[in-house]
């Protein structure tokens, strides 16, 4: 799985979740896509979308790539399979 990411105020990012709720029913769901987030003490998220395809992120403006070794230790999962986000947030 392939990963991006972008810091948004909390009132922004409902159109990233909109985009992704869209690519994700026109793959068919897959398992290897999720949208997951943090939340800060200073009222913002950060958003990291995961995808197993580099065109799919390009959808994705002003993220960056990032490694899965820099995902948050306990995210919120806002899409995607919950199995597969258990099984690799569950060990922290």
């Amino acid at each position: 799985m392939l990963w991006a990411t972008r810091l948004f105020d909390l009132c922004q990012g409902s159109d990233i979740e909109e985009l992704f709720a869209d690519q994700y029913a026109a793959s068919g769901r897959p398992k290897d896509m999720m949208l997951i987030e943090v939340r800060n003490e200073v009222g913002r998220r950060r958003l990291y979308v995961g995808a197993p395809d580099p065109e799919l992120l390009s959808c994705y403006y002003g993220f960056a790539s990032c490694l899965r070794r820099d995902l948050p230790k306990a995210p919120t999962l806002i899409a995607g399979n919950q199995a597969v986000f258990q099984a690799m947030f569950s060990a922290g």
